[in-house]
């Protein structure tokens, strides 16, 4: 009987994935932090610049990248004892669900 084509998996390949997510995961976090910031300062600091009245990032947008981030870490933290299809799985929800984010956020 051949095993499941995940089980197959090479252990180079999910460590990539591994990295990757964890990667896209404090990315978010950081650019969650970095756009919460702007929200709090830059209609302030732009309109004392003379540049006019700013809105910032808006609200949505800074609370879904640090929701994705957050999760994403709990994520990878918690899946350090998963097989390699949980991790597998983790992996590819974190950043699917980055790539969901910076698309509505950035690109809609």
């Amino acid at each position: 009987m051949r095993p499941p084509a995940v089980a197959a998996l090479p252990g180079r390949r999910l460590r990539f994935l591994d990295g990757l997510a964890g990667l896209v995961a404090a990315g978010m976090l950081v650019l969650g932090v970095l756009l919460a910031v702007a929200a709090l300062t830059a209609p302030a600091v732009l309109s004392r610049v003379g540049l006019g009245p700013a809105t910032g990032p808006g609200w949505v947008a800074v609370a879904l990248h640090l929701l994705v981030g957050a999760t994403g870490e709990v994520v990878i933290r918690l899946r350090r004892n998963w097989g390699p299809r949980g991790r597998l799985a983790a992996d590819l929800s974190v950043v699917l669900a980055a790539m969901v984010v910076i698309w509505w956020a950035w690109w809609r």
